[in-house]
């Protein structure tokens, strides 16, 4: 009986390598980034680890072909830009999450590893926390992302304007429901809570400050017709329990915000 964990072992099978475009419909990538780990590439089982999750890589152009600091780091959880060797030259490549492909392992003998395409051991460890950290970030449909977008300049304006962004910890978000509109007459009751610490609740300029931007948001988001009766209240971290919590997610962390990051 063959030994397939072995063969997979022997032909060079780890998380991180590239293959060559070969049969994947991408068009414009230079390579595909294995994205499983190792365990899971050499698995003996292609009924318990079925695919290979193939991350596509395309030169990114414009700019003299630089990396876009918005996209560097896994600032941005849906796409990320960083340097690539392609045969021996330096090359900035566009990775986006949404375009990861799913490959039918057991057909691995129909994939070659490019000999022209290498990326650092470096360069491994920032997109494999990237694509973590984007499952770690909350996900909102599409007619709320749409519907919030005029508004994220201002939002963010607000919150980071005169040390906002020094007074609320994080931000919390509770919407009646995680669809996507199914009629443009339908929208989203919207609640926000500004988590602040016990020492900005005791400080009363402090606290008064917090609570004038949670009505400054409220007010921002009611501009939306998407947004029913928005609501926005400070609430003291230590004041929230768990099972409260369940109910809401970590909006500091969403797509649009540059809240809370470091430039």
């Amino acid at each position: 009986m063959t030994d397939v964990r072995q063969v997979l072992i022997d032909a060079g099978w780890k998380q991180g390598v590239i293959l060559e475009p070969g049969p994947f419909a991408h068009p414009g990538a230079i390579g595909f980034l294995v994205m499983n780990q190792t365990c899971d590439c050499i698995n003996h089982s292609f009924v318990n680890e079925p695919y290979l999750e193939l991350l596509p890589l395309s030169i990114k152009g414009g700019k003299k072909g630089r990396p876009d600091k918005n996209f560097v780091n896994g600032k941005n959880p849906r796409e990320m830009h960083f340097w690539v060797g392609v045969n021996g030259e330096q090359k900035c490549v566009v990775a986006k999450v949404r375009e990861i492909e799913l490959f039918d392992r057991s057909r691995h003998a129909e994939l070659k590893f490019s000999e022209s395409v290498k990326i650092a051991p470096g360069a491994l460890g920032d997109i494999l926390s990237w694509k973590a950290a984007r499952y770690l970030r909350p996900a909102f449909p599409d007619s709320f992302e749409e519907a919030f977008r005029p508004l994220k300049d201002e939002f963010t304006r607000l919150l980071t304007d005169d040390g906002m962004d020094q007074l609320v910890d994080s931000i919390l978000i509770q919407l009646d429901h995680y669809d996507d509109l199914e009629d443009e007459n339908d929208g989203y009751q919207v609640e926000l809570r500004l988590m602040v610490t016990p020492k900005v609740v005791g400080q009363p300029e402090a606290a008064e400050r917090a609570s004038n931007l949670a009505q400054l948001l409220e007010k921002l988001l009611a501009k939306s017709e998407a947004f029913f009766e928005p609501k926005c209240v400070v609430v003291e971290l230590n004041k929230m329990t768990l099972w409260e919590a369940r109910n809401y997610l970590d909006f500091s962390r969403y797509d649009y915000l540059s809240f809370g990051e470091n430039e």
